[in-house]
This record gives structure tokens, C-alpha cells and sequence, in this order.
């Protein structure tokens, strides 16, 4: 099993069982990242960027789009007031905007809607930014933490004799000389980790609360993702929900506690060098090399989408400000136009009114 060698010796070669398992491992890495970055746009960055632009111009958008229906409503009441005066008719105005309210109703609702999500992404942007900071609070007490134990450790060694600090020194050297002779056979495993985002013990000492929360989500997502987990289990899929709305949440500590309760079998252990296997392990690699192109071709959709297609707009103050100017002249517009149709609602009900009561009159004539 593993890789062997030519006839000459010389040349290792590698069996089909170990190419598949390394393909297997990067797609896996692969997957995770993807899966951890769209997670990321979709409910965290997006999420943020449309309370930004909320923020910045979207109200002042929403406000437009109110006014629109609201002078769309006014004509219409005005068509209907119109028709009925030309035809001699009784119209009440009150009649006439309860026409109007069941015509536009949709357009209401959609408003409304709009209204709603906007409320929904401002309080995510700013229970987010609370829960960033308590990561941030949590962070900087554990440092200090670890400093405070790191002086311990160092007063308390500082008391030891000659010969116990002899042999240590000796006992350091020792472990240094293997470490160098271990270093080159690691590098590769680290480089693995990195492009997974598990890191190291001593790289994720001193990691931001934001790059633990990418980290732990991405070793999560490469045990518990569906694609590269067939075999899921009802408490895997559970885990796998509750690690999404902790990641959106940016909630650490509870990924801390899932990153403790995922399984550590290693895929050599799942799969043995046999035909059977083999052949499971190929269809492996195929699902997950498509799901990869799967996963590249929805961030790609994501990034040519609204909101993050406005993202270098938000940034550019210049571009914002003109915006905001161009929308609040449109609205002052909006607003005089509809004191404009209002005015001539009031003049109608009024000649409606006059016309309601000679049509009464006409009436007690008759009888």
C-alpha cells in the first residue's frame, strides 16, 4: 500500500489510493473555504453593506419610492373624481380612496416589506458590532491572561541552582536540534493548515477574534459540509445549522464549543486500499471537484450582484454625497407634486359635493 518504487528504486511513485486521498484532502480544504466565504458575503458582508447603503442613500430611495406611489394613488383618485363629475355622478372622496387603497395594495405591501428588511439589516449591522466588540473585550482578557502567566512561569524559573539550569539549557538544545531536523517535514502540513485556516498553537495565540471565528467556521465547514460529508449524521446536520447562525451571529464562543464535538477520524480510517473503496473514493473526488465549480460560480453571482456591486460606491464619498444630493432634490419634487395633487383632489371633492347635492335636490323635485 502507499507509494512505491521503480525497478530501479529510484523514482517513488504514488498508487492511485494515495493520489485520490490528497486530491480528496485539498478539495476538502477547498470546500471549506468556498462554503466559509459565501457564508460570510451572504449573511455577514452583504448584510452589512445593505445597511450601509440603507443608511447612506437607500432611505432616501425608500422615501422616493413612497412618494412615487403615493402621487401614483392621487392621480388615480383624481381619474376617478374627474370621470364621476363628467358623468354628473355622486363620488365621495372617502369612496374613491378606498378604490385606490385596494388598487395599490400590493404596492403597498412591497413597501412596507422594503421597510422591514431594511429595519432587519440595521439591527443585524448593529448587533453584529456588539458582539465584534465583546469578541474583541474576550480577546484582550485572555492575552493579558497568558502574559500574566508567562511572568509567573519566568519568576518562578528564575530561582533554580546552576545545575538545574545547566541541564535545562542542555535539554533545550537537545530539543532544538530536533525541532530543526523536524521543521522541513512539517512545513508542508503547516502550509495545508494555513490554506484551511486551522493554523497552529502558536499562530492562534496571537490571531484576531475574526480570523479564529474564519478558522474554527472553516474547520467546521470541512468536517460538517454536506458535500464532503455524505455520510452526515442527524446531529452533524444540526451542528452544521447551529455553526451558520453562530458565524453570522459572529458568535466564537459558541463555535468553540462545536470545533470541541466534531469527530478527528481521519479519512484513511473511512477508506482502505481496496477496488471497492477506490471506486467510492473517485466518485468522491468528482462530487467535490464539481461542488468546487458549484461553489466559485455562486460567489461569482454574489460579487456581480446587489448590494456588494455597490461596495466601491459606499466607499467613494464624492459618489455618495452626489447621490444623496440628486435624491433629496428628487424628493422635494415628489413632496411639491403632491401638495400640487391634493389641492386639486380638494377642488374636485368640492365640485363632486356641489354636484351630489343638485343631483338631491333634481331628485326631491321629482317626487
Amino acid at each position: 500500500m502507499g507509494k512505491t518504487t521503480d525497478h530501479a528504486g529510484i523514482v517513488p511513485v504514488i498508487s492511485e489510493y494515495d493520489k485520490l486521498i490528497e486530491e480528496i484532502l485539498e478539495l476538502e480544504l477547498k470546500l471549506a473555504a468556498l462554503a466559509e466565504e459565501i457564508d460570510d458575503l451572504e449573511n455577514h458582508i452583504c448584510v452589512e453593506l445593505r445597511a450601509d447603503y440603507d443608511q447612506k442613500v437607500g432611505n432616501l430611495e425608500y422615501q422616493a419610492q413612497a412618494y412615487r406611489l403615493e402621487i401614483a394613488r392621487l392621480k388615480r383618485a383624481i381619474e376617478l373624481l374627474q370621470a364621476a363629475i363628467n358623468r354628473q355622478e355622486a363620488a365621495k372622496y372617502e369612496e374613491v380612496q378606498k378604490k385606490v387603497e385596494q388598487e395599490y395594495k400590493q404596492y403597498e405591501e412591497d413597501l412596507n416589506k422594503k421597510a422591514e428588511d431594511m429595519k432587519r439589516d440595521k439591527e443585524y449591522k448593529e448587533r453584529r458590532a456588539k458582539q465584534d466588540k465583546k469578541n474583541e473585550e474576550k480577546a484582550e482578557e485572555e492575552r493579558k491572561a497568558r502574559e500574566e502567566g508567562k511572568d509567573t512561569r519566568g519568576k518562578a524559573s528564575g530561582g533554580k541552582d546552576g545545575e538545574s539550569a545547566d541541564k535545562e539549557d542542555s535539554s533545550k538544545d537537545k530539543d532544538k536540534k530536533e525541532d530543526e531536523k523536524s521543521s522541513e517535514t512539517n512545513s508542508e502540513d503547516r502550509e495545508k493548515a494555513e490554506d484551511a485556516g486551522l493554523g497552529n498553537d502558536s499562530e492562534t495565540i496571537h490571531e484576531t477574534p475574526k480570523e479564529e471565528l474564519k478558522r474554527l467556521y472553516r474547520m467546521i465547514m470541512k468536517k460538517l459540509h454536506p458535500d464532503a460529508n455524505p455520510n452526515a449524521t442527524e446531529k452533524d446536520k444540526a451542528l452544521l445549522l447551529k455553526a451558520q447562525k453562530a458565524y453570522a451571529e459572529g458568535d466564537l464562543e459558541t463555535l468553540r464549543e462545536i470545533a470541541d464535538q466534531l469527530d478527528d477520524t481521519d479519512i484513511t480510517e473511512k477508506y482502505s486500499d481496496n477496488p471497492d473503496d477506490i471506486a467510492k473514493l473517485r466518485e468522491l473526488r468528482a462530487k467535490l471537484a464539481e461542488k468546487v465549480e458549484i461553489l466559485l460560480a455562486h460567489i461569482d453571482e454574489i460579487k456581480n450582484s446587489f448590494p456588494y456591486t455597490e461596495k466601491d460606491f459606499l466607499a467613494n464619498e464624492d459618489a455618495v454625497k452626489a447621490r444623496q444630493e440628486e435624491l433629496a432634490e428628487y424628493n422635494r419634487q415628489c413632496a411639491d407634486k403632491i401638495i400640487e395633487l391634493q389641492e386639486k383632489i380638494l377642488e374636485l371633492s368640492k365640485v363632486a359635493e356641489k354636484n351630489e347635492k343638485e343631483a338631491k335636490k333634481r331628485k326631491a323635485k321629482k317626487e
